[in-house]
């Protein structure tokens, strides 16, 4: 079986030294470059203190796992390390798939089983059946993968458990965990056809290029949600229409409601809101607002609550002398970032410009800017 003819087991992060290819690796091991990168995003992303997110942690972490495995059983050439190899791999796929399916609606019970089904049916397999152990995982890694990227695909709102200020966030790593699954997958299903063709002559120039181009994917998937917003950025536009439910008398009276519930109320000032709990104070179920803003609004909950913030963040810059810190804080943001990209998005200028432009502002003082 392939599995036990080199030292991988279902990842391109997971491949180690193939003595038998005829492309040797370098000196230093790939999976070593490889485990020291992700260490050093997983502090970066634990130690910071804005946009640090538990998906994207225990994403990472799970990989430095799995990656340890891998250089320990290329320093230490045992059988029990493959074993150890091959449970760490089998479990990264529905780890990686819990951490962003506990942020949305999905039951609890069904989490359960789809975290816990399939890998104890490979593990079966496995046992039962070894040759078919390369087939199983590439199988495992696409269902998963594929599962997060549709998830993701559905959109932020799917994410309901999720800050709505975090939702764009949640819906970018979720789609870059499944493609990095699904791109696992494409990687061992291009090793075993190696090995079933040419007995493995390639496979450690595979794993090489694999890396080399998993790499950057994954420093790509952490710096993202990291970037600020050019001063000068072009504001999103609005979703097609073609990709807006129909739009019913119902929807714009439910989000009318809502919306006078939502001001009266301030509900947009709590930074921690999620969709869930907006549900609850208004009394209104979570697919009901979702498509009510939808349809209605042409914008996904989270860019229909950040209006409210914008707006108040908008009173607040031409009425008072706050710093432009204080007035984020004030509206409901936790992360400059995201409420300089809101402020561009729906008024087209930066806070500061738009606090020099309003007529009736305060003097402000040195800290607005």
């Amino acid at each position: 079986m392939f599995f036990t003819a080199f030292y991988g087991t279902t990842s391109s992060l997971r491949r180690s030294i193939l003595p038998s290819s005829r492309f040797p690796m370098p000196s230093v091991p790939v999976p070593v470059v490889t485990l020291a990168i992700l260490l050093l995003l997983l502090a970066k992303v634990y130690l910071s203190r804005v946009n640090r997110h538990s998906g994207a942690l225990w994403f990472l972490a799970s990989c430095a796992v799995v990656v340890l495995m891998s250089v320990l059983r290329w320093s230490f050439s045992v059988p029990v390390m493959q074993q150890m190899q091959y449970l760490a791999a089998i479990g990264l796929a529905p780890l990686t798939w819990r951490c962003f399916a506990s942020l949305t609606d999905t039951p609890r019970r069904w989490r359960h089983l789809i975290t816990l089904a399939p890998p104890a049916a490979a593990l079966s397999l496995h046992l039962l059946f070894p040759d078919v152990t390369d087939t199983v995982l590439i199988l495992l890694y696409f269902g998963y993968g594929g599962a997060l990227l549709h998830t993701a695909q559905r959109g932020e709102d799917r994410f309901v458990l999720s800050r709505l200020s975090d939702a764009p966030v949640t819906s970018r790593l979720a789609f870059i965990a499944g493609g990095f699954l699904c791109f696992s997958g494409l990687t061992d299903m291009a090793i075993a056809v190696d090995f079933s063709l040419y007995r493995g002559e390639h496979a450690a120039l595979l794993v090489v290029i694999s890396q080399a181009l998993l790499l950057p994917f994954l420093c790509l998937g952490i710096l993202l949600p990291q970037r600020h917003a050019a001063p000068h950025a072009i504001p999103e536009a609005a979703p097609s229409m073609a990709t807006l439910p129909e739009i019913t008398a119902e929807d714009v009276q439910r989000c009318t409601q809502l919306e006078a519930l939502i001001a009266d109320r301030a509900l947009y000032l709590n930074p921690d809101l999620t969709l869930t709990a907006l549900a609850r104070k208004t009394a209104t179920p979570a697919r009901q607002i979702s498509r009510a803003v939808n349809a209605a609004r042409g914008c996904n909950v989270s860019q229909w609550i950040n209006g409210f913030r914008i707006a108040h963040a908008q009173r607040l810059l031409r009425q008072t002398s706050s710093p432009v810190t204080a007035v984020m804080l004030d509206s409901g943001f936790n992360t400059k970032s995201n409420f300089n990209r809101e402020f561009m998005r729906i008024t087209g200028m930066s806070p500061g410009e738009y606090r020099r432009a309003a007529p009736d502002t305060e003097a402000p003082d040195s800290g607005t800017r």
